[in-house]
């Protein structure tokens, strides 16, 4: 599963990812270039080759005025980090612009943001568009020194080319300091596990105009590349609908034919389901934020008073369930008016998803009993956020999930502290 962690190691950087190396750019300029970011030097690294043979496959649908730009780092000692051009040339189908000297911690924030500005450099375009590729957790969080594989958010790096998951964690809110400046992308596409939730919308919602993601677990294969290609290029709803169908009507197909095998849970009989899929429109998460905290002052009690949440469906499972259907959630709780004029500011931030009530997982828990709990007849929007509550794992320890979700500005505008928690 592309299934993260935080920002783990207590390991130094090995070496800077500064370079004082004037690579040249390649000559015209681009429309749009697509940059695929790669972060795989993890458990993962195994399916970096697999995927970027999907994009040359489909490289022949990248329009003439148009690029693929894609930074590599995996976990084969022999080598190191490089950036190269996505071709539909079958005798080169990658063109290295770029070598690294060294190796570096691709999760490290400030090498993140050196790699996406040298691959603009290398492509100089009208607009970019980025693809997160690697493991995620959503907006868990964890201090950098504190080792640990139980709390994530983006792009682990294990610093040994080993496919290890135990290492350094990007934290979201590390991530949008890193994009600050920058052009907002046209999207993000986060191919990783449970990027699609309110408080990364929020977070990054001056980086990119759209962030396109899953609330849930995704399967360690990702996007069919090939079959999105087309999407990656297009504006709007032709390009979030294109990428969101292409993605989940592929996973419709395979699990019919199929029932994929994961380590812990065993064989999984998914036919007729996929991976849940949405779209966060930037421009109107924050009046989502605003209109949420006003719905939760209709209904939410004070603390220790807490909703049965059981049958709200949920995306992530790390000893207790958490990331909680935000629709579903505020559809089982708010009266019938309040529930649709906030689903008025819901349509606007999230105006397209692809709902599916069971994934490919690796929670025994989730396979075994909850995806049958699931209410199925719940509205689920594909859209996953941050609920309190009064369990161990939520009020001290190292999870405290009640306060680190506080380091998130929507959790700040939604403000769960007015209800005592």
């Amino acid at each position: 599963m592309k299934y993260l962690l935080t920002i783990l190691s207590v390991m130094l950087l090995m070496t800077s990812c500064k370079s004082d190396d004037d690579t040249p750019p390649v000559n015209e300029r681009a429309k749009r270039t697509v940059l695929v970011y790669m972060a795989g030097e993890n458990s993962l690294s195994n399916f970096t080759s697999s995927d970027v043979n999907e994009m040359t496959d489909g490289a022949a649908s990248i329009p003439a005025n148009d690029r693929m730009l894609v930074f590599i780092d995996n976990a084969d000692s022999q080598k190191k980090p490089f950036i190269a051009q996505v071709t539909a040339n079958r005798q080169q189908p990658l063109d290295t612009l770029y070598k690294y000297t060294a190796d570096f911690y691709s999760s490290d924030a400030d090498c993140f943001r050196e790699v996406i500005e040298r691959m603009m450099g290398l492509s100089p375009s009208d607009e970019y568009a980025l693809i997160l590729w690697g493991h995620a957790s959503g907006w868990t969080v964890e201090k950098d020194t504190i080792p640990g594989p139980s709390r994530r958010a983006y792009g682990v790096d294990n610093g040994i080319n080993a496919y290890s998951n135990s290492g350094k964690w990007m934290n979201i809110t590390q991530m949008a300091k890193a994009l600050e400046g920058l052009t907002p992308f046209k999207f993000i596409f986060a191919d990783c596990c449970n990027m699609a939730c309110a408080e990364v919308g929020y977070e990054l919602r001056n980086a990119t105009e759209y962030l396109i993601s899953s609330p849930a677990e995704i399967p360690g294969w990702g996007a069919p590349y090939d079959k999105i290609m087309p999407s990656l290029f297009k504006d709007g709803s032709n390009m979030y609908r294109g990428i969101i169908d292409a993605y989940y009507d592929y996973y419709t197909e395979y699990y019919k034919h199929n029932h994929p095998s994961v380590s812990g849970v065993g064989s999984e009989d998914l036919e007729g389901f996929s991976v849940p899929l949405s779209v966060i429109d930037s421009r109107y998460i924050a009046q989502l934020a605003e209109a949420t905290r006003d719905v939760l002052s209709t209904f939410v009690l004070q603390y220790p008073n807490e909703p049965e949440l059981k049958g709200i469906p949920y995306y992530l499972y790390l000893g207790d369930p958490f990331m909680y259907d935000m629709k579903a959630y505020i559809q089982r709780y708010a009266s019938a008016t309040d529930f649709a004029t906030w689903k008025k500011a819901f349509d606007l931030a999230v105006p397209y998803s692809r709902m599916s009530f069971k994934w490919m997982t690796t929670s025994a828990s989730l396979y075994y009993t909850d995806f049958d709990n699931f209410d199925t007849k719940a509205d689920g929007g594909c859209v996953s956020m941050f609920i309190p509550q009064s369990k161990t794992s939520y009020t001290s320890g190292n999870s405290a999930y009640n306060k680190k979700a506080n380091n998130f500005g929507w959790n700040r505008v939604v403000n769960w502290n007015r209800f005592g928690w």
